[in-house]
């Protein structure tokens, strides 16, 4: 990749928008009339007072597309880095939070950029979440109170991770865990989400390495004999999945696949029983239940 100042790729978020995202994904598209309905409630509304709400409404967000007719559908994804993964550029993300709820708070955030299929340079930070750290999750990752207490909050250093990540690839063990952490952190503070092509290491690992029981970080870390310093510490756990990571792309090779495009072919060949992975993510996980519980299950 070609060196160059790296700019994170995200998107202008409203309180307003989720619901008509969701309607979009499952539907294509909407009238003007009918996306107004669904964000102010309005049972009539004249078609061009229709479409002079939704331009306002979808002001500098990316994910919308207003049509000339009035009518709103997604802007279609990005396309697929064409790059070799070799010679890719990706930002390894590891998050310890509070627990596993979307009440839950990130506690540290790590990362590893991985350029050219080696670590060459690293981001982490301890983070005071703003709400109490419960017992269990002091216990398993070592952070206490006290540790957090003079910390920073995920807003003042969303700015600094935001330019360590740039446009890279974003690559998490069980990515819809730590994205969905990331992007309520990000909504919360810049009011804004990653756009980032991501890669789920444990989708990947599903598929390289189905003979082992399962695909939790502790199995394949022991599968290639890496060993993991401070686990369920956030930058601990981003080193091990960073070089995960770089086993993963020389397996790949081995197959024949070079490029972030045939890397997509290769994860979608294999028919998932769950639903709803965008391209090169995780699969859709069921909601946990807001308590004080391991945050994820393969991370």
């Amino acid at each position: 990749m070609i060196s160059r100042t790296l700019r994170t790729p995200h998107e202008k978020v409203s309180v307003l928008l989720p619901a008509l995202h969701e309607a979009l994904c499952q539907k294509g598209s909407l009238s003007g009339e009918q996306a107004c309905r669904l964000l102010f409630k309005a049972d009539k509304i004249h078609p061009e007072i229709a479409r002079r709400l939704m331009e306002a409404a979808l002001e500098g967000d990316r994910r919308f597309l207003l049509l000339e007719d009035g009518s709103v559908c997604l802007v279609p994804p990005p396309a697929l880095p064409v790059w070799n993964l070799d010679q890719g550029t990706f930002t390894v993300v590891d998050l310890e939070t509070t627990g596993g709820s979307v009440a839950d708070r990130i506690l540290e955030v790590g990362a590893v950029r991985v350029e050219h299929n080696r670590p060459t340079r690293e981001f982490s930070s301890l983070l005071n979440p703003g709400i109490p750290i419960p017992p269990f999750i002091s216990s398993m990752t070592g952070i206490r109170e006290d540790m957090v207490a003079d910390a920073p909050s995920f807003h003042q250093i969303a700015d600094q991770f935001l330019e360590f990540v740039g446009d890279s690839v974003l690559v998490a063990h069980n990515l819809p865990f730590d994205r969905g952490f990331l992007n309520r952190a990000l909504s919360r503070s810049r009011r804004l989400v990653l756009a980032n092509t991501c890669l789920c290491t444990v989708r990947l690992g599903r598929r390289l390495l189905s003979d082992l029981p399962d695909r939790r970080l502790d199995t394949v870390a022991e599968h290639y004999r890496i060993a993991i310093e401070e686990r369920h510490r956030a930058l601990g756990d981003a080193r091990a999945t960073a070089l995960i990571l770089i086993r993963f792309v020389g397996e790949l090779e081995e197959r024949g696949i070079r490029r972030m495009d045939q890397l997509e072919t290769f994860l979608a060949d294999r028919k998932e029983s769950r639903v709803g992975a965008g391209p090169l993510t995780g699969t859709k996980r069921k909601r946990r239940p807001a308590q004080a519980s391991p945050p994820s299950v393969e991370s």
